[in-house]
């Protein structure tokens, strides 16, 4: 039963994305409950991993399934904090659309050579979570932007280009690989 956790998580994730998009429907001034649901899910995605490694449950499957609920998760509370926000839409679309245009092509790149979505898991995607993670708690709960927006889009565009470089370096298809620099080992 314990061995599940990790999918229950997983799962868990790919539920807070309508959840989110309802909640902004619902009450559309509710950013706190928002930020706290959207803060759920980030945990989530932590744990599933450690949780994961500690009971020695990892396969490539959870792996991707991890990925496409990470995919999920962030577009439903995009699309939550929209509904909430619209003005701010005419900043963070284009930003947001580069950053999908981005991760779309390394998964198009990744399929065309390994017949398999890319997994890097490397840590700058990670720390890119955790200031997504931040930005986003601050528009819910604010409805205002600062300087870390355009650091966290910033992370983000490294953080593609490095899952980029990490696909093109490896001779055959691996998920959770560190960086770029862990790719020969």
């Amino acid at each position: 039963m314990l061995n599940r956790l990790p999918w229950a998580l997983v799962v868990f994730r790919l539920l807070c994305a309508p959840a989110l998009v309802g909640l902004s429907l619902m009450a559309p001034t509710a950013g706190g409950a928002a930020a706290a649901l959207l803060s759920l899910g980030v945990l989530s995605d932590i744990f599933d991993g450690v949780i994961a490694r500690r009971l020695k449950v990892v396969t490539p499957t959870l792996r991707r399934w991890d990925g496409r609920a990470d995919v999920i998760f962030w577009l439903g509370a995009s699309l939550a904090l929209w509904l909430m926000y619209p003005a701010m839409t005419v900043v963070l679309a284009p930003l947001a659309l580069v950053l999908l245009v981005m991760e779309a092509a390394n998964h198009a790149v990744s399929f065309a050579r390994f017949r398999r979505e890319a997994s890097p898991h490397h840590w700058l995607s990670k720390l890119f979570c955790l200031f997504l993670w931040g930005l986003f708690v601050q528009l819910f709960v604010t409805g205002q932007t600062s300087w870390l927006l355009w650091f966290t889009l910033g992370l983000g565009a490294l953080s593609q280009v490095e899952a980029f470089a990490i696909t093109m370096r490896l001779k055959a298809w691996r998920c959770d690989v560190a960086s770029v620099f862990a790719v020969g080992r």
